[in-house]
């Protein structure tokens, strides 16, 4: 990422995080007398941090999804010369044996039980086969939704369909039919984007949440990006996952201070400093 990339990635997670530590401590301040009322059981017996912490936790991880994750990439992706939009409405056409063909593949991997004898779910390039085989001459007109589209300068088109790290099932699905669509109409790239590996990078996704893998072969497709292998998509750059990392280390210095002062109001804290980059 070039240093004007970096500055702008900066100055909108500051922005979002003040925004969080704003409602937290001034606009709708956490109120202990509100758990006790709501959960009388749990609050008698656990510190009040506890449901302190979790309260602010709620918003924190709200937040990165609508309004970090989703908007960083675009910013990533501007960086590199690219056109790129959130919340992108797609109008294509399909002929009504791929629409009906698409929703019976998306019925049947997500009804099948857990079994040993399950056939393996195909990769989103071995379905595609299946579903641009099929003609007949009725179409009709659908609006597909992605939450980032990216146009490359050589004119590709990216399709990212954003989703929290434990999708559930319905998420999964809803992303895995609009891929569908989209690239049975279209020569495009779509892929179903996870912002990090819950199980750790590098790691094996299913080790901590299995769910999609009902409906996507996740260590296979390659519409399928987790983490680093996703954001060095977004920046063209193998060194953008481990740089924007150094970015939120950045940040993190002022608001770590900040939410330990101003919302749990600690005045000293300990904290395991971790050697931070500084942005080049």
């Amino acid at each position: 990422m070039n240093a004007v990339t970096k500055e702008k990635i900066e100055e909108h997670l500051n922005l979002v995080m003040s925004r969080i530590i704003e409602k937290r401590t001034i606009t709708e301040p956490f109120d202990k007398n509100e758990i006790e009322k709501t959960n009388p059981f749990g609050f008698r017996l656990v510190p009040i941090e506890v449901w302190k912490g979790s309260k602010f936790e709620r918003s924190f991880v709200t937040s990165l999804g609508q309004g970090i994750f989703e908007q960083i990439a675009k910013i990533i992706a501007t960086g590199t010369g690219a056109e790129a939009k959130n919340q992108f409405i797609k109008e294509i056409k399909l002929n009504t044996w791929q629409v009906e063909q698409i929703d019976n593949i998306l019925q049947k991997q997500r009804t099948l039980k857990s079994s040993k004898n399950i056939i393996k779910v195909k990769t989103i390039k071995e379905e595609l086969n299946l579903l641009k085989s099929l003609e007949i001459d009725r179409y009709q007109n659908i609006s597909v939704l992605f939450d980032l589209y990216i146009r490359r300068p050589d004119g590709t088109d990216e399709y990212y369909s954003f989703k929290t790290v434990k999708p559930n099932l319905d998420q999964t699905e809803k992303a895995k039919k609009e891929i569908l669509r989209l690239m049975t109409a279209e020569n495009a790239e779509a892929f179903f984007a996870l912002p990090y590996n819950p199980a750790g990078e590098g790691e094996c996704y299913k080790n901590i949440h299995s769910i999609p893998y009902k409906l996507f072969d996740m260590d296979n497709d390659k519409n399928v990006l987790i983490g680093k292998e996703l954001w060095n998509k977004i920046g063209q750059d193998s060194n953008t996952y481990d740089e924007l990392l150094n970015i939120f280390d950045t940040v993190g210095k002022h608001c770590i201070k900040k939410i330990s002062k101003d919302y749990f109001g600690l005045n000293k804290i300990d904290v395991l400093e971790i050697p931070k980059k500084t942005i080049q």
